[in-house]
């Protein structure tokens, strides 16, 4: 499913001239893109002529002109611009005088990430849009929506996917939807005849992905010991994964750890909001920042910046200088 509305839109036959999409869930916006593709591709029989375009190349009413330009003959056109947000105030009179005379075989959708629901609401053109159900918010999902459209993709794959398995699945590959779903039909297809999806299995298949031990690596940094950092740093380097952003996750996970232990006592939720990740992912930072000291959390950031510099502009050994900064990154 892409998004409620523009589903009934197409279930009824009543999909609307031009469409804004808007909100910062890149996946879901993609997927909707698609889906409407598919659908109009279906209506026709064959794809129409699509365009896309970004803001800074083309003007609003130049753009918009585009759409005038389809035949009589063929599937139409599909248009998407991305970064509308961007558009000073009098360039978005060009939507108003479209929406009154919209070219006929043409379908248009403009992205604009930047714009929020208030602003949709508020504004005399993107306001209009909203009235006639034409601009679709695409927003972040809380953590228990999170898990329900989990379940909700894995039954689309014909699999179960339980509560825990759904948890430990965040808990590892974090709440990117794009990632959270590759991992998915990964584990989908490492379950094999097996229909239900268990915590057992997303964690057999950790020695399988990149993602999920880079999820193991930055989990060592509270053992007391090195052997579990070493080993998931070489099996990320074993499978291919950059240096460079092993380097960007350890450091990722040190500026969390510091901002956990800032944040220790507060609104959970609030920190959650802050930190870009569910609760859940708030708690196991909370109990992994408990185990370092405010000196050892920004010695450790001090290290990987030091890791930083010499992979910039040194030739030695990447893996000699992420394993020296994993041996001192230890709890403390």
């Amino acid at each position: 499913m892409s998004h409620p509305i523009l589903e009934r839109h197409i279930e009824r036959n009543s999909l609307k001239p031009l469409y804004l999409f808007f909100g910062e869930e890149e996946f879901l916006m993609n997927r909707a893109l698609h889906r409407l593709e598919a659908a109009l591709t279906n209506q026709a029989g064959e794809p129409p002529a699509k365009t896309l375009r970004e803001a800074q190349e083309v003007g609003l009413a130049e753009f918009l002109a585009e759409a005038r330009e389809a035949t009589l003959w063929g599937p139409g056109q599909f248009l998407i611009l991305r970064g509308v947000e961007t558009y000073p105030a009098a360039q978005l009179k060009a939507v108003a005088a479209y929406l009154d005379h919209p070219a006929p075989r043409a379908w248009v959708v403009l992205l604009a990430a930047g714009l929020k629901a208030r602003d949709v609401e508020k504004h005399a053109v993107w306001g209009r849009l909203a009235k006639a159900e034409a601009a679709l918010g695409f927003y972040r999902l809380r953590e228990g929506e999170l898990y329900q459209w989990l379940t909700r993709e894995a039954r689309n794959l014909g699999k179960n996917l339980t509560l825990a398995a759904a948890q430990r699945l965040v808990e590892m590959v974090g709440d990117n939807l794009s990632e959270l779903s590759q991992e998915l039909e990964k584990l989908a297809l490492f379950s094999g005849p097996e229909n239900t999806l268990t915590p057992a299995l997303v964690s057999q298949l950790a020695s399988h992905s990149r993602t999920y031990n880079i999820f193991a690596l930055v989990d060592a940094l509270g053992e007391a010991g090195f052997q579990r950092r070493l080993a998931s740093l070489g099996h990320l380097l074993d499978l291919g994964e950059p240096p460079a952003r092993i380097l960007g996750m350890l450091a990722r996970q040190v500026r969390m750890l510091i901002r956990a232990k800032e944040g220790a006592g507060g609104n959970p939720a609030e920190l959650a909001r802050s930190l870009g990740v569910p609760q859940g992912v708030v708690k196991r930072l909370g109990q992994q920042a408990a185990r370092f000291s405010d000196g050892a959390l920004k010695a450790h950031l001090n290290a990987l910046h030091q890791v930083d510099f010499h992979l910039k502009t040194s030739t030695g050994s990447p893996r000699l200088w992420l394993e020296w900064a994993l041996l001192k990154m230890g709890p403390g």
